[in-house]
């Protein structure tokens, strides 16, 4: 939380900010996600009609499952982040962010700009390939075997083995 009123006494004078916020789990695609508190730090500056400029830098740790083996993944998330927050704005809107009593919460802010810079998938390791070898393990070619004559290039395939049989029987 931001007390944001001395600025909004002195409008057009910047502020610096150094805190933590919590972000609560988050639902991410089917997958929960965990928040380590993050770490917020910038400036603000409140405007003449009241509303506040936040500009700064976020970095969280968050933590899922590896998207290969399920084992427990973490990566460091940063984002820098520059929003104006409305004096006694709609909070359900949530393409806007609001405030009021003069103190400005950035918890909505933190899990909107940890949310969309996390990473496509979460890996335990970067080269974590549990899965892929699982699967090539149980049968290293398991497409050809289940399926041998629906697979897009099945009609080559068999123009392939016709050929050779004919040039074995020459």
């Amino acid at each position: 939380m931001l007390d944001v009123s001395e600025a909004t006494r002195n409008p057009g004078t910047v502020y610096s900010f150094d805190v933590g916020q919590a972000i609560a789990p988050q639902d991410v695609s089917g997958e929960t996600v965990r928040f380590e508190e993050a770490h917020m730090w910038g400036t603000f500056e409140a405007m003449e009609n009241g509303d506040v400029e936040v500009d700064g830098k976020l970095e969280v740790m968050a933590h899922a499952r590896c998207a290969n083996c399920l084992k427990d993944a973490q990566a460091r998330v940063e984002a820098d982040y520059r929003e104006l927050f409305q004096l006694e704005g709609d909070p359900e809107d949530d393409e806007i962010f609001t405030y009021s009593s003069r103190v400005v919460d950035l918890e909505k802010l933190a899990m909107s700009y940890a949310v969309m810079h996390l990473p496509m998938r979460f890996l335990c390791k970067p080269d974590c390939r549990e899965y892929v070898q699982y699967l090539q393990e149980q049968d290293p070619e398991p497409c050809q075997k289940e399926l041998p004559g629906q697979h897009p290039f099945a009609a080559l395939q068999q123009l392939l083995d016709e050929k050779n049989q004919s040039a074995d029987q020459v």
